[in-house]
């Protein structure tokens, strides 16, 4: 079997685990907040577009860090696994080929993003600047060629032994794009992709020069796909259970203090084993901070009460909704199994601990509205993010936990 048909035959078996959890990623509630979100978010860019005034000098700035990004975006997906490092050593040499269809795989994802991206931010740049909606294609054009040079310098970074100089390619990569997206911005979008082609045959050369006298560093090619695939099963799990995602836990000292108001008696046993997971493990409180940080920046944004009252309850659904599954963290423990305690307990536990997040969340939102609403606007928002919160956890848990379990028992 050549690297090619190795290449393949992974690509399959990751497509098809892939696939399996897709199912529960895309259901029909995240799926609908999504829709909703992108029209509220669209609606909010039009305003945004409307308001601005002749002389708004940010456009080109702002697109251009955007640019930055899109090319920093999207690691190189090798699907090298811990044995490769013994069993393919001896063909080291055919892993050219192999590494050509990781890069064609991985170019893909990306270059959707690059033409969605570009083609949002045309209208700032009409609007703002001199460009018209036809210097589109060239930016493009710029882009997927340059992210084609960027997964060149990821698979020659596979040969970098020296950390330093892997910091140093993520340096190069951020000027270059700076430097053409900057030309192609501030002066002719033509001439970015020129200067795009003479970047890309250049370093080519450059690097199959460079790269003919060194060997992959296996270790760290093992450790760059592992930590790949660790954030994205980081990502799936927020959805169900993923058996090869090991969580990290902290003790996090300083937050025993919101425990002490959790009486020591048999019936709010679970209150605190959950109230201690959610502090101390990482994928439940960094899910709480990240949705409402960017929950907070939206309405900030958006200048808009009906849009920001809309975001405010999306977000407060979607944190309640995505740490359901604290409910069945200690169902693999033996021992907590054996505890005298009955299910109404467990479901009661939860929905007192979701209660006080999603109104602590609401607190932050609120807080966040007064900077740029009336504070009539930011007390009903207020308002309707309490009553939300008590029907998410009075009504729609329970209910949910019960499918959760169905689901789970076949």
């Amino acid at each position: 079997m050549n690297m090619i048909e190795i290449w393949k035959k992974r690509v399959r078996l990751h497509q098809k685990k892939m696939m399996r959890y897709m199912k529960y990623v895309f259901n029909d509630h995240f799926v609908l907040v999504c829709l909703f979100l992108i029209g509220a978010l669209g609606y909010a860019y039009s305003n945004f577009l409307k308001s601005l005034a002749g002389d708004f000098i940010w456009g080109r700035p702002i697109v251009l860090v955007i640019f930055v990004l899109l090319i920093l975006t999207g690691k190189l997906a090798t699907l090298i696994q811990p044995a490769d490092a013994v069993f393919l050593l001896p063909k080291e040499e055919q892993m050219k080929d192999y590494f050509k269809g990781a890069k064609m795989y991985s170019s893909l994802l990306p270059s959707f993003i690059i033409v969605l991206i570009t083609a949002f931010l045309m209208p700032l740049l009409v609007a703002t600047t001199t460009l018209t909606f036809f210097d589109m294609v060239y930016f493009i054009v710029m882009l997927l060629m340059l992210k084609n040079w960027e997964l060149d310098l990821q698979i020659y970074a596979l040969k970098v032994s020296q950390k330093e100089e892997r910091h140093l390619l993520t340096l190069i990569k951020v000027v270059t794009v700076a430097i053409l997206s900057g030309v192609s911005l501030f002066s002719y979008p033509i001439i970015g992709v020129a200067l795009a082609i003479l970047v890309s045959i250049g370093s080519r050369n450059w690097l199959s020069k460079k790269s003919s006298h060194q060997v992959y560093q296996w270790e760290w090619m093992v450790s760059s796909e592992q930590q790949r695939m660790h954030r994205i099963y980081q990502f799936i799990n927020l959805f169900t259970d993923i058996p090869s995602l090991k969580g990290k836990v902290r003790r996090r000292k300083y937050l025993d203090g919101f425990l002490k108001g959790i009486k020591p008696v048999h019936q709010k046993t679970f209150d605190y084993l959950y109230a201690r997971t959610f502090l101390r493990g990482t994928e439940y409180s960094g899910l709480f901070i990240r949705l409402t940080g960017i929950a907070a920046i939206l309405i900030v944004v958006t200048h808009s009460f009906y849009v920001g009252l809309f975001l405010a309850v999306i977000f407060i659904y979607l944190t309640g909704f995505q740490l359901l599954p604290l409910y069945f963290h200690y169902d693999n423990m033996a021992l907590t199994n054996l505890y005298p305690v009955k299910e109404t307990v467990k479901t009661g536990a939860l929905k007192r601990l979701l209660m006080m997040i999603l109104l602590c969340q609401s607190v932050i939102i609120v807080i966040a509205s007064l900077l740029v609403l009336s504070i009539t606007e930011s007390l009903l928002m207020g308002i309707v993010a309490l009553v939300f919160s008590v029907v998410f956890c009075q009504f729609y848990l329970p209910s949910r936990i019960k499918k959760m379990k169905l689901a789970k028992r076949y």
